[in-house]
C-alpha cells in the first residue's frame, strides 16, 4: 500500500473517532462528601441533597468493587477504606467505603442522577467514579464528564491470588 493511502486511512480512522467523542453526551456535576455538605453549598434544596445521596448509597450497595477478603480490599482503596457486609447466602464480602457523591445533570436535557464517589491507593488524591474516571479532589467543586462515566457499574467478587500456604509445592529428596 502507498504511503499517502495509508497516511489518508489513518486520517479517516482518526477522524470518526474523533466524531464518536462529539456525539458522547456530557454532564455536569457537583462533587459533594454528605448531604450536610450538598446542603451547605445552597446548589440543591434539602430534599434534592437526600434524594440524590439516597440514589448513590443504593448504586454503591448495589454496584461497588465487592472482594472475598478484607486484605484483597485494602490493596486497592487502602487500609480502613473498606467495609465488611453480609451478602444474602451468609457469606460475607468487602466493599470500598464511599467517599462522597456526584449530583448531575445531563447538559442536554433535565435529567438528573447521582453516582458514589471512591478513592483508590492508586489515586489517593482523587475522587473517582464507579467507572473508574477521576473527578478531582475538590468536594463543592463542578466537573464536566462524558456520561458514561456516571453509569453503574456491575460489580463481581475479586479474589486475588498472593501466594502463601499451598501456592506451590516441593518436595524434600531423600
Amino acid at each position: 500500500m502507498k504511503r499517502s493511502k495509508a497516511v489518508a486511512l489513518s486520517l479517516m480512522g482518526a477522524s470518526a473517532l474523533l466524531l464518536q467523542a462529539c456525539d458522547d453526551p456530557e454532564v455536569e456535576a457537583k462533587v459533594y462528601r454528605d448531604v450536610k455538605n450538598c446542603i451547605d453549598t445552597g446548589d440543591l434544596t434539602p430534599e434534592q441533597c437526600i434524594d440524590m445521596h439516597k440514589e448513590a448509597l443504593k448504586e454503591h450497595l448495589q454496584n461497588a468493587p465487592r472482594f472475598a477478603s478484607r486484605d484483597d480490599c485494602y490493596a486497592q482503596f487502602g487500609a480502613n477504606d473498606c467495609q465488611g457486609y453480609s451478602n444474602s447466602s451468609g457469606g460475607s464480602v468487602w466493599l470500598p467505603l464511599m467517599m462522597g457523591f456526584l449530583a448531575s445533570r445531563a447538559l442536554d436535557s433535565y435529567s438528573q442522577g447521582s453516582a458514589p464517589l471512591y478513592r483508590t491507593r492508586q489515586a489517593p488524591g482523587s475522587l473517582t467514579t464507579g467507572t473508574g474516571y477521576s473527578v478531582g479532589d475538590r468536594y463543592g467543586s463542578t466537573a464536566r464528564l462524558p456520561e458514561w462515566a456516571t453509569q453503574p457499574t456491575r460489580s463481581r467478587t475479586q479474589t486475588i491470588s498472593r501466594g502463601g500456604f499451598g501456592a506451590r509445592s516441593s518436595g524434600w529428596g531423600g
